[in-house]
């Protein structure tokens, strides 16, 4: 995995013909961070300078660079928790993973952490570009497994769980994917300002995912870390 202060995530084209090269902030880095400033006591400091804008970084991402940038968030966010709390933390399942399908070489590996932990969305085509709901739905399915974890080792969250002021998620209530945009939604995993709920059905752009990640990694910190201004 990337151990460098900014992690560089090789996202291959669709035409296979060139790469362009993904500045995101590695989240070991950030976890590394977490544990400092939970040890500290004081509110940790994510966020880095962005990524210098490229013509990927405002282009539409496919399904398989949704999935190499997330599962290595993943892997380092779970190796940070592990670190943080000094107890041993993985959401994946037990059994060995294959995949169904041909897939490109340099997302396999990615795509069977995903699916360790239940978090390939249905319709995934790493093909095309990937559908801002259908990464909601990914991130979704992620996060309440790796809660459902963290409640095993930890015990109930200490700090906020749900919010009452809720974004509007255009997505029609009997849409797949309504439910996982409203649980984010509710447990503002992905904030309210996200175009995730604003434009759902659009592909997600480069530049929209470090920072849904980003939410993601505070939200859980913030649920289980002992600081009074974020309890209920």
């Amino acid at each position: 995995m990337l151990d460098n202060p900014v992690a560089y995530a090789i996202i291959t084209s669709r035409t296979m013909r060139t790469t362009t090269v993904f500045r995101i902030f590695s989240a070991g880095i950030c976890l590394g961070v977490m544990v400092l400033a939970s040890a500290q006591q004081r509110q940790p400091h994510l966020h880095p300078q962005p990524p210098k804008p490229s013509p990927a970084y405002e282009e539409p991402m496919t399904g398989y660079e949704v999935a190499v940038i997330t599962a290595e968030f993943i892997l380092n966010l779970e190796r940070g928790l592990s670190d943080a709390f000094d107890r041993p933390l993985s959401t994946a399942g037990a059994s060995a993973v294959s995949l169904a399908g041909k897939h490109p070489a340099w997302a396999q590996e990615a795509l069977k952490v995903l699916k360790a932990r239940g978090a390939i969305p249905p319709g995934f085509n790493g093909n095309k570009p990937m559908p801002r709901y259908q990464v909601g739905q990914m991130l979704a399915q992620y996060i309440q497994r790796l809660d459902a974890r963290m409640r095993q080792q930890m015990g109930a969250p200490i700090g906020r769980t749900e919010f009452q002021t809720l974004p509007v998620i255009r997505l029609e209530r009997t849409h797949s994917a309504y439910s996982a945009l409203l649980f984010l939604a509710r447990g503002g995993w992905v904030m309210a300002e996200a175009p995730l709920y604003r434009e759902p059905n659009a592909p997600l752009l480069g530049k929209e995912l470090p920072s849904m990640l980003r939410d993601v990694a505070n939200r859980i910190l913030e649920r289980y870390r002992d600081e009074p201004h974020l309890k209920e």
